[in-house]
């Protein structure tokens, strides 16, 4: 996903306007340069500038800049310290520490590191990076500034990180886009009682400093911190709908974005509304895996172990930690959220694709085991299951355990609740428009993932793509335009929507548009029939109101 490109020295100076704080640190003016250079708070960066095929900006790209000082092991995120010397922001920071899970139900660990991990990122625990993308032209006779697209990548809070070239919506597009690291696994999320509950959540408050940085910095690149587009993916998109709640019900700060890009992924309905338990065994027993369980301060033992001794021990036990209910960052009661209108009532553009579930499940998982995890007999009857299951194969390109699998997990778990959230947002008269994403971007994986079809990050793919560096069919390279066109007109006017009908508009049920093929035909931008497209729902509508009754 990180594509690698001819760098060429361009003569763009950019300087940040400054209050009149007296406190602030005086930092030396930016020095005559072949390179870019900006001054934000923290002191001045200098990045590199590129140059894409037939695009109408060159870009500036400043990379790897700390947002955050180098963070202490389970301890909350701090502003950084100045740096009086210029910053080198011409390469990526390193990754946060990643797990990839490893056990029968999820994807194969190997699968999950071609397709997000390939080739491998340096890991470190100093990784609270940021990578700006802006282009380089700084109209001095037009003093408006550029939208923001900020970037929050996915990976089940177990894995992801922000070096992703955004590029293309810069120098196509003529917006600044953003993109940043935040812990994940049990160093995002340590679930110690020695900790209190309201400062577990370490990397949703990294996502909140990221976004607290783009607000006080982004002028310095030619972006306007009132014109600030949040697009999570997948665990990104979960966070977006944790910080469209957050600052809905808290009401004590203007939220730091004004729309937001949500794909495959939310927070309020279905098995997504799950949090991890507070105080559960999960801190216990990666504890006694690194033998610190007897330890006298067993929060002080896990700070000293090697870092890579708390990755393998994840790993090793199958522990997985994750964001649990703090009231502060992840608030109860999603669905009362939404339905009361106690949500940052911004535009959403939302996406799913047609294939999730088959990158997100094992391809040898059984029926009896995916039903036990994800559909027990305690939520739904034998006949129940015999009814889903039967609904399915009258597919009849669906033929393995795994096909049926994936396809249920695909409605069950994103497609409908998916449509669930959307509803809702227009009930509460938010501005909300849906994709349906379904092109194969096959050619661009490694030739043994062809199993996965259109698989969960398809469309992230392909949106992370660059002209002139990627493979594409006439087929992608048209939905690619269309795509990473209408997320800048999304971006630059959300109100105005990015180029289809609204959910719920006068041209329902034909407001959804899928990108990709339609059955047999390879088209590229189709509007679509959403009762059709969310036909299975009623499979499955019954379960989330127990889910949520169950889930909080």
């Amino acid at each position: 996903m990180r594509h690698h490109l001819l760098l060429f020295a361009a003569a763009a100076t950019a300087t940040a306007k400054h209050g009149n704080d007296t406190n602030s640190p005086k930092f030396p003016a930016p020095f005559p340069s072949p390179f870019p250079v900006a001054t934000i708070s923290s002191g001045v960066v200098q990045g590199l500038a590129t140059s894409l095929p037939d695009a109408p900006h060159v870009v500036n790209k400043f990379l790897g800049i700390p947002y955050a000082a180098p963070p202490v092991r389970f301890a909350l995120p701090q502003a950084p310290e100045p740096w009086m010397s210029p910053f080198n922001a011409t390469a990526f920071g390193a990754s946060c520490y990643q797990n990839f899970v490893n056990n029968s139900v999820a994807t194969r660990p190997e699968v999950t590191e071609a397709l997000y991990n390939n080739p491998p990122a340096p890991e470190s625990e100093d990784c609270l990076k940021i990578n700006v993308f802006a282009p380089a032209n700084r109209s001095r006779r037009n003093n408006s500034s550029r939208a923001v697209l900020v970037f929050i990548p996915g990976g089940a809070f177990q894995i992801g990180n922000g070096r992703a070239d955004l590029s293309a919506f810069a120098a196509y597009e003529n917006i600044v886009a953003v993109a940043f690291n935040y812990r994940n696994n049990i160093f995002g999320f340590p679930a110690s009682s020695q900790i209190p509950v309201t400062e577990r959540n370490l990397g949703l408050y990294d996502q909140r400093l990221a976004l607290d940085w783009v607000q006080k910095n982004i002028a310095a690149f030619g972006g306007d911190p009132s014109k600030v587009t949040i697009w999570g993916h997948s665990a990104g998109a979960t966070s977006v709908d944790y910080l469209l709640r957050s600052y809905g019900e808290n009401g004590t700060a203007p939220a730091p974005f004004r729309a937001a890009i949500m794909l495959s992924g939310q927070s309020t309905f279905g098995l997504a509304a799950a949090s991890y338990p507070t105080n559960g065994p999960m801190w216990a027993g990666i504890a006694a895996a690194v033998g610190c369980a007897n330890a006298t301060d067993v929060l002080e033992c896990m700070r000293r172990v090697p870092a890579q001794t708390l990755v393998d021990a994840q790993r090793a036990t199958g522990i997985l930690t994750g964001p649990e209910r703090d009231n502060v960052t992840l608030p109860s009661l999603p669905v009362e959220a939404w339905e009361s209108g106690q949500v940052a009532q911004v535009p959403l553009l939302m996406g799913t694709v047609a294939q999730e579930g088959r990158g997100l499940i094992n391809d040898g998982i059984t029926l009896d085991l995916f039903f036990n995890t994800y559909l027990p007999p305690t939520l739904v009857t034998a006949a129940a299951r015999e009814g889903i299951v039967a609904s399915y194969r009258a597919d009849s390109s669906l033929t393995t355990d795994f096909d049926i699998a994936a396809a249920i997990y695909t409605d069950y778990v994103f497609q409908c609740p998916a449509a669930l959230l959307a509803q809702t947002a227009v009930s509460l008269d938010i501005p909300t428009w849906r994709y349906y994403f379904n092109t194969t971007i096959l050619n661009m994986v490694p030739e043994n993932l062809g199993f996965l079809g259109v698989f969960h990050g398809s469309d992230l793919f392909l949106l992370l793509s660059i002209p002139g560096r990627s493979n594409y069919t006439p087929q992608q390279f048209a939905v690619y335009e269309y795509l990473r066109d209408a997320f800048a007109r999304f971006v630059k006017e959300p109100t105005n929507g990015p180029g289809w009908a609204a959910v719920g508009s006068d041209a329902a049920p034909l407001d959804v548009v899928v990108l990709g093929d339609v059955g047999n035909d390879k088209a590229v931008v189709t509007p679509y029939n959403s009762t059709l497209l969310d036909a299975r729902c009623a499979l499955y509508q019954g379960y989330y109101p127990i889910l949520q009754a169950v889930l909080g």
